[in-house]
């Protein structure tokens, strides 16, 4: 995780620690975690005139976000005499550009989904199996207008801690028609989300 990432984990986890200590109800209507396509400063997706989004392909379609082991990010968990509830809703996803003079206006939709399980073997596209993903948002250029530098994606209100697996991380992935840009680029990609938690005493 970058330190950016890592920035947006602890500010959950910071949320959610009161709850320990009295009845309360947090609610934080944005939360946002953002990941970045590529490292530093480099345009790392391939490009070119017609061709089609290569994000989409070999597996460099998804990123794995780890929320460490706290008990706190579980639809509902006992501490104690205490029965906290906590969902964690999607309101959208959003690709943003950071190279200089290219865009997404020739792409034509785009699907965030949440995988199941890993990908197997190791490296692929989680979503090859398509019942091993459930999407969450979509953006379709036909319905939500043609995009330039910020692609939105609506999300469908999915909780996202029904799929956090055992190993206490979120597999992302996505899925594009269409054609990316005529350069070599990159782009953050972020997910902004609802956080509700209650802490129940008997």
């Amino acid at each position: 995780l970058s330190e950016g990432e890592m920035r947006n984990l602890k500010i959950i986890a910071l949320l959610l620690l009161p709850l320990l200590g009295c009845f309360a109800q947090i609610e934080d209507q944005s939360v946002t975690i953002t990941h970045a396509l590529c490292t530093g400063n480099t345009a790392c997706i391939p490009g070119g005139p017609g061709v089609p989004l290569g994000v989409t392909q070999t597996g460099g379609n998804s990123y794995t976000v780890s929320f460490g082991d706290q008990p706190l990010l579980q639809s509902s968990n006992s501490l104690g005499p205490t029965t906290l509830n906590t969902s964690l809703l999607l309101n959208q996803a959003a690709f943003d550009m950071r190279t200089t003079g290219a865009d997404f206006t020739q792409v034509q939709s785009v699907t965030l989904s949440v995988a199941i399980q890993p990908a197997n073997p190791p490296g692929s596209d989680p979503c090859a199996t398509a019942s091993n993903c459930v999407q969450v948002a979509t953006y379709n250029q036909s319905t939500d207008g043609v995009a330039n530098q910020r692609i939105v994606l609506k999300g469908n209100g999915s909780d996202l801690l029904k799929y956090i697996n055992s190993s206490h991380d979120l597999i992302v992935a996505f899925q594009a028609s269409g054609f990316g840009p005529t350069t070599p680029w990159s782009a953050d990609v972020s997910m902004d989300m609802a956080l509700k938690a209650r802490a129940n005493f008997p």
